[in-house]
């Protein structure tokens, strides 16, 4: 199928390599959100970036793969020979090369040796080979080693790649096809003559979507109905026959589908359960079933909540709910990608691929485009379709150059950094997170990492009270310790109990001020709160001519030499009064209760009570 033909190749214009050399420009700065956050220990945060070129999807062709990035800059890898590279060249390359005069494409489409865009204002593109009109610029034959804009599409909504056509859906959401059509797949009730400028389909109204085989098409109609036409020997149509060409479109008998992928000679429908069913050619297992091919879907056993299809030339590829990748069919060069070169219809795990943002299938190789937004690429690589710099085919999947983010942590032992941006918290201290895209635009943020640190209150002294804390956390005596950030402060406030008791002080805060402590978690702390209760003066004066002692009841007064003492608040205290030699007691005021020589006095607040003493006189 490869064509020879050449198209003069013309010397790249000034405008044409200023395009070349500013995309993927170096240096430009990557901004990293959050900027400069925090987190804990053994917590993960996710560190989004914006600025840097990165792909966003990409586009198996026969032996080519093309990535498109952030910066709207189309990159290809592989055969080369009918300009399907977009380079201005025609020479096979092994890494992603520039396509050259893209204009702001939306979405990346190849087929088997050409490569188109989709533009958001209804346009496209396409390069590459040309030998059957599949350009759409009213031409026939060599091939485009740039870019060309499609003639007579203006208004598309969604553009299609087959073998060696191409179809665009239009506003309606009719279909237009061009190209190759001596199978009949441009629909149009012939199969005699190649199309070089789109024309509709006859017989197809308005459709949800199509999808383009090597030789044949299916649409996906609004009821869930499946309408295929083109080559039909192997029963790729889906109406129960193998006859061939069919020129406009037939139903697929009993089919209802949520999603449509074709391969070379196979079709593949996602049914809205999850399932798939596939028909058409099966020499290498490719409709997942055993026989030589199918005129009717056949259930693919052994799959099941699938939510995306791709189909190579003679293989096709399911990802699953839980992430996994399954592939079966033809596996001459390890494009099912697990690890072997033995071609089945049960499918089988792709190794290493989960959770892949897009799979996308060529003839004999197969691409994922990654969360991370790399690509990895498995399979044959005869032409450097793998984009991994090599020419050596690989059953297990290598990374495409120029893809990729790589993120780095200075200091590990803080915090770790995945590839795909998270980062762990490890140790308490701070790591400065880089991310760097594959053309050396670079950006990093600060991540200071912290840990929970104990705080704990001791209360002691007679008296009572609470502690409470900002930020909350500790609310004593019914929670007297709390976790805090580390280098957090903590503002510590003791409240005295109103009926009885006093705040006495701190000890073990960084700073005091009244009543409150602040303390900075630079480690595990402990803080002590004094409460004393409330202690009040009993003082007793004597009067009269008299001598004489009084003491208290507890000890505190001994009156003579000691007159005043301090006492609890609530204490009785009873006071006695001894009289001296040659005197009498006569007597007590300021009491409570008095009892012959003794006082009883409740201390709740300062009390003075008088002894009197009589004198007696000598005979």
């Amino acid at each position: 199928m490869k064509s020879l033909n050449r198209r003069l190749i013309l010397a790249a214009s000034p405008i044409l390599l200023a395009s070349l050399y500013t995309l993927g420009i170096h240096g430009s700065a990557v901004e990293l959100t959050p900027a400069n956050p925090s987190l804990l220990v053994g917590g993960t945060l996710t560190l989004t970036q914006n600025g840097a070129v990165t792909p966003v999807s990409i586009a198996a062709g026969a032996w080519h793969t093309c990535v498109m990035y952030t910066d709207q800059s189309i990159r290809c890898t592989g055969l080369n020979n009918q300009g399907e590279i977009g380079n201005n060249d025609y020479h096979s390359v092994s890494e992603p090369t520039v396509a050259i005069g893209t204009v702001n494409p939306g979405v990346l489409l190849a087929g088997n040796e050409h490569t188109c865009t989709y533009i958001s204002d209804g346009r496209m593109q396409c390069w590459g080979t040309n030998y059957t009109g599949q350009l759409g610029d009213g031409t026939i034959g060599g091939f485009a080693l740039t870019p060309q804009f499609v003639h007579n599409i203006s208004t598309a909504i969604k553009a299609f790649t087959g073998g060696y056509h191409t179809c665009a859906m239009l506003a309606d959401h009719t279909i237009q096809c061009w190209g190759r059509n001596q199978d009949g797949q441009i629909g149009n009730g012939d199969s005699t003559t190649d199309v070089t400028l789109p024309v509709a389909v006859s017989g197809l109204g308005p459709v949800a979507d199509l999808s383009a085989g090597g030789y044949h098409n299916c649409a996906l109609l609004t009821d869930g109905e499946v309408a295929c036409w083109g080559r039909n020997s192997r029963g790729q149509i889906g109406d129960g026959t193998d006859v061939t060409p069919v020129t406009q479109p037939h139903l697929v008998g009993g089919l209802t589908a949520a999603a449509l992928s074709l391969g070379g000679y196979h079709s593949c429908a996602l049914l809205a359960d999850g399932s798939v069913q596939c028909w058409g050619q099966n020499d290498y297992g490719q409709v997942g079933s055993a026989g030589v091919y199918s005129a009717v879907p056949v259930t693919v056993a052994g799959l099941a909540n699938v939510t995306a299809l791709t189909s190579g030339m003679q293989h096709t590829c399911a990802t699953l709910a839980d992430g996994s990748v399954r592939c079966w069919g033809n596996d001459t060069w390890g494009q099912l990608g697990d690890g072997t070169t033995t071609s089945t219809f049960t499918p089988v795990a792709v190794q290493g691929i989960v959770n892949p943002r897009q799979v996308d299938a060529g003839w004999g190789h197969t691409c994922a485009l990654m969360q991370d937004a790399s690509v990895w690429c498995w399979g044959q690589n005869d032409y450097g379709e793998l984009g991994d710099g090599t020419v050596t085919s690989s059953p297990m999947p290598v990374k495409m150059h120029l893809t990729g983010m790589t993120w780095t942590s200075d200091n590990p032992s803080v915090a770790t950094v995945s590839q795909a941006g998270v980062v762990t918290g490890v140790a308490r201290g701070t790591a400065t997170i880089s991310v760097t895209d594959p053309f050396g635009n670079s950006g990093s943020a600060t991540v200071t990492v912290r840990d929970m640190l104990s705080l704990g209150v001791i209360a002691q002294g007679d008296g009572g009270g609470t502690v409470t804390s900002a930020p909350a956390g500790i609310a004593c005596p019914a929670n007297c310790s709390g976790s805090f950030l580390s280098d957090s402060q903590v503002v510590l406030t003791a409240s005295p109990r109103a009926a009885d008791s006093d705040f006495a002080g701190w000890t073990g805060c960084d700073a005091i001020q009244g009543a409150t402590c602040t303390v900075t978690m630079s480690n595990a702390r402990s803080v002590t709160a004094t409460f004393t209760l409330r202690r009040f003066a009993v003082t007793v004066t004597e009067s009269g001519l008299g001598k004489g002692t009084v003491t208290s009841s507890p000890a505190g007064i001994d009156c003579g030499t000691h007159c005043t003492g301090d006492f609890v608040i609530n204490t009785t205290v009873t006071l006695t009064a001894a009289p001296a030699l040659l005197s009498i007691f006569t007597g007590w005021t300021g009491c409570d209760s008095v009892n012959g020589s003794t006082c009883t006095v409740l201390v709740t607040k300062n009390t003075t009570v008088t002894a009197a003493f009589l004198g007696i006189p000598l005979p």
